[in-house]
């Protein structure tokens, strides 16, 4: 079972493979830290792979 992380707050619609991905982090203004989880928790909640990770 692969962990994903995922944003906390607004604008949460994909999980990230990076910790540093620009998409996870970026936006300061809604941004309300990170989470992780199970790749097939993030699935269950609707949430689709980040592009901009680093594969």
């Amino acid at each position: 079972m692969n962990a994903v992380y995922v944003r906390i707050g607004d604008y949460r619609s994909a999980y990230h493979t990076d910790a540093d991905c620009p998409s996870l982090n970026g936006r300061q203004d809604t941004h309300k830290g990170q989470e992780s989880m199970s790749e097939d928790e993030a699935k269950t909640q609707g949430l689709t792979a980040c592009q901009r990770c680093k594969k």
